[in-house]
């Protein structure tokens, strides 16, 4: 099912010469080899684009289609008109010298071989400098790095490459057509077509974080272990040469577009595409690219919460049209020199953008300020499950060893894009978390509540996504209620403190215990309020009015402290100080903050200030 999907989003793409067809790839070229007539060099020309990175340029290689070069471990395998300096010159140091000759020697062979005959000035040319050459010589070149990738050949005076050129390609794919003839044959296992030359090994695929940078295979066997009735290797899975060629173009295709089409979560490369161009797919591009690869610019900001706008309609967002289209997504880890299959997601369109407009539903919560973005990425969710700050004593420190839990995190796109529940360790992360680094932000809380709702949906148990969206003021659980109570009594004592900055509040020392040991915190910090309310009483008697009435109104359901609570009224102990620390409905204004103590609700959270008569 999956090699099939990416065979077929292949064809698209090479209908649309998005893709080079069978027997070509595109391939990082760093040099061209320049030929005069009679096969003499001319000059290694150098290939690679200035690219700026940051605050400098460098020069990286040009992508080019060019024949297909073979995929090599230890044995020696030519390619055609693309190669390494080591087949092409029989250039090799120290111990790879004689390999190299024998390298040269073997991409000689081959050229012979598909060129042998042919009466055009390209061909000869190309034979003649094989003939002519002195393995082992270094050519010479501006820098030594345009021999370090690979290599192409054009004729002087010629833009075109050699490879290009109709007659070479015609000589290519009859070449490929032979070897296709002598091929051990058999039914495709992707297409169903019966007497197909069956790939023996299918090209590398590229890109994927964790596998060898040379490239890993999705499909492969290495060992007696893994095969049946004495076949050997891809055999045991059996596809034609042109399905492998394919499939892998279209996976190094969406590999090499990241941030539109590849995403990387935690440890897991994800991969989408739709069985037509849809909208709805650039829309997920737009949405689940990495915000830090984006450019600051106004328009992309605005075009992402327009996309995110539409997502968040499901399939009321579609182009009618769209409806009936499929989309796919894969997940896929690297593990050495192979590809493990992480998920697979194949539904229609409607389907999975009512699964994507459920999520947001799920994650809908009062924002901390009137200008923050109501919609997290899953960028910034995957950011929470990892902790902001190192804890040391009374102080906090930036930790950017802490990379968060990469399952974890691929994961948790897994139960967007399918549907299901998050993954189960996802709640006791955020609490952890929250524990560590006190940090209580818009897109950690929308997780957190939408964990919660989904759990109980998931359950039976009801929906509740609209109740917890802000403040519930009839809401009596006991996690509930005491985050709230928790947050009045923070804001006691940031109103005695009248503008001074603190070293440590009650957050910081107090809120793990609070959540989780109630009992054993909150007669000290309700002791502890009662003596901030007396400082405030003699300086803001309004304010201090305000502040007894929302303290009164928080504890008056409350019977008593529960010696402690579980993960799910720890949850909503967290979600009920947020709400009460966001709400709108009391008469504060958020403005932003100026204080830059990482202890607190992130940077911009906004300071609450009461309009009240002195």
């Amino acid at each position: 099912m999956i090699v099939t999907e990416l065979f077929r989003y292949y064809e698209r793409l090479r209908d649309a010469d998005d893709l080079p067809p069978y027997g070509f790839s595109s391939e990082k070229v760093t040099g061209c080899v320049v030929l005069h007539p009679d096969g003499g060099v001319f000059i290694v020309e150098d290939m690679r684009q200035d690219v700026a990175a940051g605050k400098k340029t460098v020069k990286r290689p040009r992508l080019v289609d060019v024949p297909q070069p073979p995929r090599r471990t230890v044995a020696i395998l030519p390619g055609f008109l693309c190669d390494s300096a080591a087949y092409l010159f029989g250039m090799g140091e120290g111990g790879k010298r004689a390999r190299a000759l024998d390298q040269f020697a073997a991409s000689r062979a081959r050229h012979e071989a598909v060129l042998e005959g042919m009466n055009h000035p390209a061909a000869r040319a190309v034979l003649d400098f094989f003939r002519t050459w002195e393995p082992g010589r270094v050519p010479s070149v501006s820098d030594p790095e345009i021999l370090s990738g690979w290599l192409v050949f054009r004729l002087r005076h010629d833009e075109d490459f050699i490879h290009d050129l109709a007659e070479i390609r015609d000589a290519w794919e009859r070449t490929l057509l032979a070897e296709e003839g002598d091929a051990v044959t058999g039914q495709c296992l992707a297409t169903g077509e019966e007497g197909q030359p069956i790939a023996r090994i299918h090209p590398a695929v590229k890109g994927v974080p964790g596998a060898q940078t040379a490239g890993a295979a999705l499909v492969s066997f290495n060992d007696d272990a893994y095969t049946s009735y004495g076949k050997t290797q891809n055999f045991n899975a059996p596809m034609s040469t042109r399905v492998a060629h394919g499939y892998t173009a279209a996976l190094n295709y969406l590999l090499g577009r990241r941030g539109t089409r590849h995403i990387v979560i935690g440890e897991v490369s994800v991969l989408f595409w739709t069985d037509r161009t849809t909208r709805f797919e650039e829309d997920v591009g737009l949405v689940f690219g990495r915000p830090e690869e984006r450019a600051e610019d106004e328009d992309l900001v605005r075009e992402i919460r327009a996309a995110l706008d539409r997502l968040a309609k499901g399939r009321d967002g579609l182009f009618p049209d769209e409806v009936g289209a499929r989309f796919f997504v894969l997940g896929l880890s690297g593990n050495a020199a192979r590809l493990a299959v992480r998920f697979w997601v194949a539904d229609g369109l409607g389907v999975m953008a009512d699964r994507l407009a459920q999520h947001f539903h799920d994650l809908d919560l009062i924002t901390q300020w009137d200008n923050q973005p109501h919609r997290p990425t899953i960028w910034a969710l995957a950011n929470e499950t990892k902790a902001k700050y190192r804890r040391d004593g009374d102080h906090a420190r930036p930790d950017p060893n802490d990379k968060g839990l990469a399952k974890l995190q691929g994961d948790l796109l897994r139960a967007v894009l399918g549907g299901g529940p998050y993954p189960a360790s996802l709640l006791a992360v955020l609490l952890d978390r929250i524990r560590a680094d006190h940090t209580i932000n818009h897109p950690r809380m929308a997780l957190l509540k939408a964990v919660l709702v989904r759990r109980r949906r998931l359950a039976g148990l009801g929906q509740e996504g609209d109740s917890l969206v802000s403040l519930d003021p009839t809401r009596t659980d006991p996690g509930y209620r005491l985050g709230r109570l928790f947050a009045v009594l923070e804001r006691i004592q940031q109103a005695a403190a009248d503008g001074r900055d603190l070293n440590a509040t009650i957050r910081d020392k107090h809120i793990g215990a609070a959540s989780s040991t109630p009992r054993a915190a909150f007669p000290f910090l309700l002791e502890l309020a009662q003596k901030h309310l007396k400082k405030v009483r003699g300086s803001k008697p309004g304010l201090a009015r305000v502040l007894d009435v929302a303290l009164q109104d928080v504890q008056e359901p409350l019977t008593g402290f529960p010696p402690t609570l579980d993960l799910e009224q720890r949850g909503l102990f967290f979600l009920g100080y947020y709400h009460e620390r966001a709400d709108r409905k009391t008469g504060k204004t958020a403005v932003p903050a100026t204080n830059s103590d990482p202890t607190g609700i992130d940077a911009a959270e906004p300071v609450d200030t009461f309009s009240v008569p002195e």
